[in-house]
């Protein structure tokens, strides 16, 4: 005779948001960080994408997840960007925010990626990117 089995029901997860990482995204090394200019407030950018970035806020600021924001991005070789998007999350020092609205052109990413790749070929333990953005069609 078999032993009874117990069956016990988890809740569903609770999220404020679901996952919106279906672009692929470019890591950026400390010297090659883009800015993200919001009002007097300005933020480094870790990584991005077509539709959001990632952007470190110290000392913590007064947002919250779901604050809608409007700003530009400032990359050291390129024009600026004008971004509009939501905030997701917010953990640690890191802020992400969805861009819904308006997007990063994936040509600048490409040209981006392909200077971080020439200047930072062998950087420890924060790759450029986990696959060429040309085979993947992902997001924030």
């Amino acid at each position: 005779m078999p032993a009874p089995t117990t069956t016990v029901e988890l809740p569903a997860a609770i999220s404020f948001d679901p996952e919106k990482r279906e672009f692929y995204r470019l890591h950026f090394p400390f010297p090659e960080r883009p800015r993200f200019i919001m009002g007097v407030s300005d933020y480094e950018v870790a990584d991005c994408s077509a539709q959001g970035f990632c952007c470190i806020v110290v000392p913590r600021a007064s947002l919250l997840p779901g604050d809608r924001v409007r700003g530009f991005l400032q990359f050291r070789r390129h024009k600026d960007i004008t971004v509009r998007g939501r905030i997701t999350r917010i953990h640690g020092d890191r802020m992400s925010i969805y861009m819904p609205d308006s997007e990063i052109p994936l040509t600048f990413l490409w040209s981006e990626e392909r200077y971080l790749l020439k200047h930072y070929p062998m950087r420890e333990n924060q790759p450029v990117s986990t696959a060429p953005l040309a085979l993947i069609e992902t997001g924030y």
